[in-house]
């Protein structure tokens, strides 16, 4: 899932920034739409800390507007309903995560360093003390078991965190540092399944686990998962 699949609901003041690619060419058209663009953003942001806090089930309008500032008609205005206020806030966060992380791991030539990175970002998330990136994504899964939509988001958002891992793994075959035992895909699979074992008692506060011990035990399953020759 990307930053560009954020979309309005229906009614809504349109998506981010549409408001100046509806007005003309000038500078007069673009200014209202990026100042609109920012807000919109702005409250965005201020869902995903309430989601974060309250849990999407414990997350109203009027919890949104107190941390945002924003009015509740405002609100209601952008998305129409709280479910699909829900919505966008997990896209808006999934998005800019994945956006992120791709443009990282984009700038590094070694496959074993893309891994380390992709899942060293993935637990950090998770940690009790970190943003509210994992509890998010653990809300995401308990909202998508009830809403199809949002269980379709989540489920394209492990695709792309499946195809960060699978093309790191990849890069490394082609490159001689990793085995072919195993595709790129299944590997994957396995990585974050790995990470999401790790990430829910570390999102608990495991008194037996640390954010840095479980990265280290998620790479070393991967290390035997891609020795050469295994």
């Amino acid at each position: 899932m990307t930053a560009e699949s954020l979309q309005p609901a229906p009614g809504s003041a349109g998506s981010l920034g549409s408001a100046g690619s509806r007005g003309s060419a000038g500078s007069r058209g673009r200014g209202p739409g990026r100042r609109a663009g920012r807000r919109k953003t702005a409250v965005l942001e201020a869902a995903c800390r309430v989601i974060a806090d309250r849990g999407a089930d414990a997350t109203r309008f009027t919890d949104v507007a107190a941390e945002s500032g924003v009015p509740v008609s405002t609100l209601q205005y952008y998305f129409g309903s709280r479910e699909d206020m829900l919505v966008a806030a997990f896209r808006h966060a999934s998005g800019t995560e994945i956006a992120a992380l791709e443009a990282d791991v984009a700038a590094m030539s070694d496959p074993w360093d893309r891994l380390e990175r992709i899942v060293t970002s993935a637990l950090t998330g998770y940690s009790p003390g970190a943003p509210e990136a994992g509890r998010l994504w653990i809300e995401s899964w308990h909202f998508g078991i009830r809403d199809p939509e949002m269980r379709a988001d989540t489920l394209e958002d492990y695709q792309a965190w499946r195809r960060l891992v699978a093309d790191a793994v990849r890069h490394g075959v082609e490159q001689g540092r990793f085995g072919a035992g195993h595709s790129p895909e299944t590997v994957a699979r396995l990585a974050i399944a790995l990470v999401d074992g790790m990430g829910i008692p570390l999102a608990l506060a495991d008194p037996d686990l640390t954010g840095p011990g479980a990265v280290q035990d998620v790479l070393a399953a991967l290390r035997e998962l891609l020795r050469p020759g295994g």
